[in-house]
């Protein structure tokens, strides 16, 4: 295999708001283009086209490297013609906190800990957040740190991270090569 094409990030400015575009190309679970378009630190717009062809040579990259070229330039024109009408479109989009969360590249699966543990038979993993939530919340009543936001879990089932940025809990799964630290900054700013 010739190695994957890379992808590409730009900033639209449009009706003094910059958004800003992200179009990568990615393999799993099935070859896609994904475009994602932000404003104001939030993704707003997804796109993901399916790549059904495959890169064998040098030939089949530089097409993979215009196909991205070309699905990158046509949001951000579609972006520039049409501003009032993406941002109308987008705004009545509420992203979840387990979307965000699961576009973070890194990040395997996303799971709210209350709705895991109320099904039957849950996964030791969630009962293990929830008393690592309720040690946290301990800790917070009866100090001045503050109430736990993000903690890292490292066991035999896998990198963690439990995620308290907003009310509802989230178990975030690590993909086994990614970098805790790197997540937990990703996840700060998301």
């Amino acid at each position: 295999m010739t190695g994957l094409p890379p992808g590409r990030t730009s900033s639209v400015k449009a009706q003094d708001r910059t958004f800003i575009l992200q179009t990568e190309f990615k393999t799993k679970p099935k070859r896609a283009i994904v475009t994602s378009v932000s404003l104001e630190g939030q993704v707003i717009h997804k796109v993901e086209r399916s790549y059904l062809l495959e890169i064998e040579n040098d030939d089949d990259l530089r097409e993979a490297e215009a196909s991205i070229v070309s699905q990158h330039e046509s949001i951000a024109r579609k972006i520039i013609s049409d501003t009032a009408d993406f941002i109308r479109q987008t705004k009545s989009i509420r992203i979840s906190r387990a979307d965000r969360l699961g576009i973070i590249p890194g990040i395997a699966y996303v799971a709210n800990i209350e709705d895991k543990l109320s099904g039957d038979n849950p996964p030791m993993i969630y009962n293990q957040a929830k008393l690592i939530t309720q040690i946290g919340d301990a800790i917070a009543a009866t100090s001045r740190v503050g109430a736990l936001k993000l903690a890292a879990i490292i066991s035999d089932q896998g990198k963690f991270v439990l995620d308290r940025m907003e009310e509802a809990g989230h178990l975030v799964t690590l993909k086994s090569e990614a970098e805790i630290g790197s997540i937990i900054s990703e996840i700060e700013g998301s």
